[in-house]
């Protein structure tokens, strides 16, 4: 197995509930957290506004990837949207 395969299989997920709906984050070993939402939702929308220029879309997995020195700032922005 691959690096990735190891940091997927070390996750925690949970959820935020913002003003449009709900996000889900998965925590990674390596300090990464990935942030998903329903695709073509209000909600997807917000998450990409937030996160411009703070994280990495990955199609294969149809989240964004946060790297952990923008973390802490995009869970309390999520958390307050």
């Amino acid at each position: 197995m691959g690096a990735a395969a190891n940091i997927c299989s070390m996750s925690d997920k949970s959820q935020i509930e913002t003003s449009l709906g709900p996000v889900w984050i998965t925590r990674f070993e390596n300090g990464d957290i990935s942030v998903w939402s329903p695709p073509r939702s209000e909600q997807a929308d917000l998450v990409a506004d937030i996160l411009k220029g703070r994280a990495a879309w990955k199609p294969k997995y149809r989240a964004w990837f946060v790297p952990p020195v923008h973390v802490e700032t995009v869970l309390a922005e999520l958390e307050n949207a």
